[in-house]
């Protein structure tokens, strides 16, 4: 079984090159993807089809969450959420998912400093490459990213938004109260369709090895 993991995650075309020190088949130009056991299974090239798919997906989530947060802190006066918001959406995604998700994902085993890859395209790579799939935690804290991103978060501050101008109805009136719930409506469609994408973007690393 390790014999073929080995043999799926690493070309034999290749010996290794400055770009792809770990001779993997995902970085190497000549690999024999026809004959591959998980062809199919996993984007395993770089695609900017794919790229723009998952940006068609992951964009309008982004969108609608700052929409909600930017509508919640004019209405209340209160821009300290959007502060943070925005600080904590650089460092989750810039800083530890790199570590979480992308440094065990073949893309970044490139030897370049900058990830070019399937989602996280052009982020800068702080951690060295981690060949082995994600354990429990990380995959726990992926989680725990993508919720309160994409849900807790902008649903927090949208829900306060919602109960300061309920409970202060007499000063806001009825635009303000139907524009924040029409928001909260239609934010979660989108947000769905990325925690699904995200999953489907996890869950083969998870389970399929492409390194020793």
């Amino acid at each position: 079984m390790e014999k073929a993991k080995f043999e799926v995650g690493h070309s034999s075309n290749n010996l290794g090159t400055f770009k792809n020190p770990h001779n993997i088949c995902t970085l190497n130009e000549n690999s024999a993807c026809a004959s591959c056991g998980i062809k199919g299974k996993l984007n395993c090239k770089w695609d900017k089809n794919i790229l723009s798919g998952f940006y068609a997906i992951s964009v309008p989530a982004v969108i609608m969450a700052y929409l909600g947060i930017v509508f919640s802190s004019f209405i209340t006066g209160a821009w300290w959420p959007l502060i943070a918001y925005i600080v904590y959406f650089l460092v989750m995604f810039n800083v530890f998912e790199i570590r979480f998700l992308c440094s065990h994902c073949p893309y970044y085993a490139e030897d370049s400093k900058i990830l070019h890859c399937l989602a996280n395209q052009g982020s800068f790579k702080f951690w060295r490459y981690h060949p082995e799939p994600l354990n429990k935690f990380e995959q726990f804290m992926m989680d725990v990213l993508i919720s309160t991103i994409f849900f807790i978060f902008p649903l927090a501050t949208t829900s306060y938004g919602l109960w300061t101008v309920a409970t202060q109805y007499a000063n806001f009136g009825l635009l303000p109260l139907l524009g924040l719930a029409g928001l909260s409506i239609v934010f979660l469609p989108p947000v769905f369709r990325l925690s699904q994408a995200s999953r489907d973007f996890t869950a083969p690393n998870a389970s399929t090895s492409l390194a020793r």
